[in-house]
């Protein structure tokens, strides 16, 4: 077994998608009885790498029977239409607002282009594959996924984006959450727990909506959450209300930005800067501002363009 994969209770798997880095982007994975269901694809460059190593776990694709998607960003399921088109037993889950897009990317494909621009959207992701109407399924809010003897629990899961969900696997008691539980850096894990923060991206941010969620994945109490950024976390009720409380700083740091004559943006990406590296410092890491700064770069500006798109939003 190749150093990508990290394996943990109840037949569940990592696999690192190596997504502009390492320990980034997870393909999660449940292996019951040789069969395979997929949590979230990362990117058309991710897919044949993966399939590779499940080959070599002695895993062919026809044994994969489900891919399930928490939301459609391509950074969760650009891979999608390739793994469908490589593994012809697997059927396609993915919140009601997704199926559309998976069938017909032109207009998603077209939103990324849009952050991203043109030529870096077609370096990171490739080219999009429409998945057959016919093997796509929406799944909504209370309904159960069957994989072999497994029983997965679908919750309605807005706030980083209207069209996600979290999958409650009953038999780990855990939730594969995409971005509903914020991101994680294990590199800047200490004896204090994960350094975990909230993912405010483009374009579907609602403060309201995500402590909803959030709460809603504590009140299940489970032992465990994978997040595709990244991989397994623990301490949910620390972590979460965590994640509560920096929803309302991220509102603030961006009501302040408002009335700033400088660049809302900017304002807004120094303002998340200095909050995370506040957090940074009580972890007694060995690293520097610069450093930090370099390593959640993406994250910084994906996150102030997303809190700048829904101020200008509901500030009209």
């Amino acid at each position: 077994m190749t150093n990508v994969i990290s394996s943990f209770e109840q037949n569940i798997f990592c696999f690192d998608a190596n997504y502009f880095r390492k320990n980034f982007a997870a393909i999660h994975f449940v292996n019951q009885n040789n069969k395979i269901l997929i949590v979230d694809t990362a990117t058309n460059h991710s897919a044949k790498r993966f399939l590779k190593t499940l080959q070599n776990m002695s895993i062919s694709p026809e044994s994969v029977e489900w891919i399930v998607l928490t939301h459609v960003h391509l950074d969760h399921a650009g891979g999608a239409g390739l793994l469908m088109k490589m593994c012809p037993n697997a059927r396609l889950a993915v919140h009601p607002r997704g199926v559309r897009h998976m069938v017909n990317p032109e207009k998603l494909w077209a939103s990324v282009i849009s952050v991203y621009g043109k030529e870096e959207a077609e370096k990171q992701y490739g080219q999009l594959i429409p998945v057959d109407e016919n093997r796509v399924f929406a799944v909504d809010d209370g309904e159960v996924i069957r994989f072999e003897n497994r029983r997965l629990q679908i919750f309605d899961a807005p706030g980083h984006a209207n069209h996600h969900i979290v999958i409650f696997d009953e038999e780990s008691k855990s939730f594969f959450t995409g971005d509903a539980f914020g991101i994680a850096y294990p590199e800047l894990a200490s004896k204090d727990g994960e350094f975990i923060f909230i993912s405010s991206t483009p374009t579907q941010f609602d403060p309201v909506k995500f402590g909803t969620t959030i709460k809603k994945i504590m009140g299940q109490k489970p032992r465990s959450c994978f997040l595709t950024h990244f991989s397994k976390i623990m301490n949910i009720e620390k972590n979460g209300y965590e994640l509560l409380k920096q929803i309302d700083e991220f509102v603030m740091i961006t009501q302040q930005a408002r009335d700033s004559h400088e660049s809302q943006q900017h304002q807004i990406r120094e303002g998340l800067f200095e909050l995370l590296h506040k957090k940074l410092e009580k972890t007694n890491l060995s690293i520097s501002r610069r450093e930090f700064g370099n390593l959640l770069s993406l994250d910084l500006s994906l996150n102030a363009q997303g809190l700048e798109y829904w101020n200008n939003k509901t500030s009209k």
